[in-house]
């Protein structure tokens, strides 16, 4: 009698191991094991067991060899779809990591109670364990749009979170699903309150990625047997295992949020391009302005740009040489007579920078020369090692006396609290984020992307410190900014007025005309004339400097690509290792991700790995083809 084989990949991050096994299901497991199962099961010579996932069931074996069994079926329940596993294949093979690294994303942790509970609400229906039929490869219906949304709030929400709960109504009413993928968890909770008494309410599952983790194995399994869900959660819900999925919609996806930090570091926006293809759902990026990638999209004709009509916000800017002019103070004092104000400053704490008071060198930390800035309670801190320098000597004079530079949030508080005696003052920062704030007037000083919603928007908004913001040391420095400050005018009531101080030139007038599309096309356009992301594509391998020229020296072999570096990367002036920059076209993608790969396997092979600043080891040669941030 023939056994059934499974076809079964295995927790881990090894580029060797990154592809999928034969084992031989045991009789007694036949009728539990399912596509998609988690099972354990013997691998190498160790005698510990290894987690994996059924892929597959067949009825032979291409190995010759002699298989293994399944030692121990850990849940009957077909977690990994195959759609699920088709996508993280594909975001495996794009970004040249272990599918195993992916997986951690589209399948949570389980709960062996919660799961439980899920089972028996299933009454004994075993539909769910069984392949859903074939579904049309064509939708007539479907397409992929971009928009710039009016940057708005009124009492139901912002206008953004209305215009996506709109869209997911629409495929409700067609009995599709929607995935909704959110920077934060203030816009989901400003979706899930425009949703309040739609069609769409009934239907949402909490896909937030701050949930504990039973929580989220309680969302996965609700995604997994519900036959229309509107999924709502940040860059992991992007993997969520829903049926009929005919559309997933995006809102600012130049939020740094949307992009995966560690392996396989990637950004919800080519996940989901990659799913959209593959499921031939609607896809819809939105947004207060468009991000330079986007515009790219636009500009080859991938995506439809669909221009909406609003009424443009009351946006004045002024290049000044001090830091509030006339026309802010005008702005707040106007504000405070209706309701709050909002004030974006570029840093928090008392200062945002120290500075030596003798020689006016940058002041830097004992410790490790990191950046010193002054925090809320004016103590003298390190940005990177975060100690007290409570015995600050000048590096380059030797003197202990300090000055602040540019004021952060505390210190405008101060400021504007001594202009504005008997207003309500609030701060809100990284560190210390307040959601929201009530529609009495008062004075919200915050950092970006830090900003309170106000029950009924601001009357008023003021942008300070521009020109700081834009002479970040970043290629996104301009794009970051604009769209931190379309944000915060976003929070702007009906009709209310906002002012950008120390702005000019082009961006100046731009900004008034809220022409989002034009800054777009201009940041894009120099971005192609200097050869930089996303004009073409950048990957950056970070190895040990031997095992860095190796695979350097077999790429070169390459003609189409052009290498860049190596240099030596730093971290509190400790040497970690050494890094080079491949830039390639986009249409070599797909070419270049199966060579590195191979080099990979073959370069790391035998190689231990080193420890990383967090003190966890990490891979001996790590990739990422899509590195723009350290520009």
């Amino acid at each position: 009698m023939t056994q059934l084989v499974a076809r079964v990949v295995i927790d881990s991050p090894l580029p060797q191991l990154d592809r999928v096994f034969d084992y031989l299901v045991p009789n007694e497991m036949v009728a539990l094991v399912n596509r998609g199962s988690r099972v354990l099961v013997q691998f190498g010579r160790g005698r510990s067991l290894t987690e994996g996932f059924v892929v597959d069931l067949v009825d032979e074996s291409d190995y010759s060899g002699k298989l293994s069994e399944i030692e121990k079926l850990v849940s009957e329940v077909p977690a990994l779809t195959a759609d699920i596993y088709k996508l993280a294949r594909a975001v495996a093979d794009r970004q040249v990591v272990a599918i195993s690294d992916v997986l951690k994303l589209a399948v949570p942790t389980r709960s062996v109670a919660v799961e439980k509970r899920w089972l028996d609400s299933l009454a004994g229906d075993a539909s769910l364990f069984f392949d859903p039929p074939a579904t049309s490869l064509v939708d007539e219906s479907s397409y992929r749009e971009t928009s710039i949304i009016n940057p708005s709030t009124d009492e139901r929400g912002p206008a953004w979170a209305i215009e996506l709960v709109q869209r997911c109504t629409q495929m409700v009413l067609q009995r599709k699903s929607s995935i909704v993928l959110l920077p934060d968890f203030r816009d989901q909770a400003a979706f899930i309150k425009a949703a309040a008494g739609t069609p769409v309410e009934p239907l949402l599952v909490d896909y937030a990625g701050d949930q504990t983790k039973s929580k989220r194995y309680a969302a996965f399994l609700k995604a997994l047997s519900r036959e229309v869900s509107i999924i709502v959660g940040s860059r992991a819900a992007v993997y969520a295992p829903v049926m009929n999925l005919g559309l997933i919609a995006i809102w600012d996806d130049g939020d740094s949020s949307h992009l995966e930090q560690s392996s396989p570091y990637s950004h919800s926006r080519e996940v989901a391009l990659i799913r959209q293809v593959q499921s031939n759902c609607s896809i819809f990026f939105a947004s207060h302005v468009r991000s330079s990638e986007i515009q790219r999209l636009v500009e080859i004709g991938y995506l439809r740009d669909s221009v909406q009509v609003f009424e443009r916000p009351t946006c004045t800017t002024t290049d000044q040489n001090v830091r509030v002019d006339g026309h802010a103070w005008q702005a707040i004092r106007d504000g405070l007579k209706t309701g709050p104000v909002l004030i974006q400053v570029a840093g928090k704490g008392s200062s945002v920078s120290g500075f030596c008071s003798n020689c006016s060198s940058r002041a830097t930390c004992n410790k490790c020369n990191g950046p010193i800035w002054l925090d809320r309670n004016n103590q003298v801190r390190c940005r990177w090692c975060n100690l007290i320098n409570a015995n600050f000597h000048c590096h380059a004079c030797g003197s202990t006396k300090l000055r602040g530079g540019r004021a952060g949030t505390i210190r405008t508080l101060e400021e504007f609290g001594r202009g504005f005696p008997g207003v309500l003052l609030v701060e809100s920062t990284g560190d210390h984020k307040k959601a929201s704030v009530s529609n009495q007037p008062q004075m919200v000083v915050a950092t970006p992307g830090a900003e309170p919603r106000a029950e009924h928007g601001y009357s008023a908004v003021v942008i300070l410190d521009a020109q700081q913001a834009l002479a970040k040391d970043s290629l996104r420095a301009t794009e970051d900014a604009v769209r931190n400050w379309a944000n915060a005018i976003a929070l702007g009531a009906t009709g209310s007025k906002s002012v950008i101080v120390g702005l000019h030139g082009d961006l100046a007038l731009n900004m008034s005309a809220w022409n989002m599309q034009v800054i777009a096309a201009k940041e894009l356009s120099s971005r192609r004339e200097l050869r930089f992301p996303p004009a073409v594509r950048l990957a950056s391998i970070f190895a040990e400097q031997t095992v860095l020229q190796a695979v350097l020296s077999d790429l070169q072999q390459n003609k189409e690509i052009e290498i860049l570096g190596p240099i030596p990367v730093y971290e509190r002036e400790v040497l970690t290792g050494w890094r080079a920059f491949v830039r390639y076209e986009y249409s070599q993608g797909e070419n270049l991700s199966k060579i590195m790969r191979s080099l990979i396997a073959v370069h790391s092979a035998g190689q231990t790995a080193f420890s990383s600043k967090s003190g966890r080891a990490t891979r001996p040669i790590r990739v990422k083809m899509d590195d723009s941030e350290v520009i």
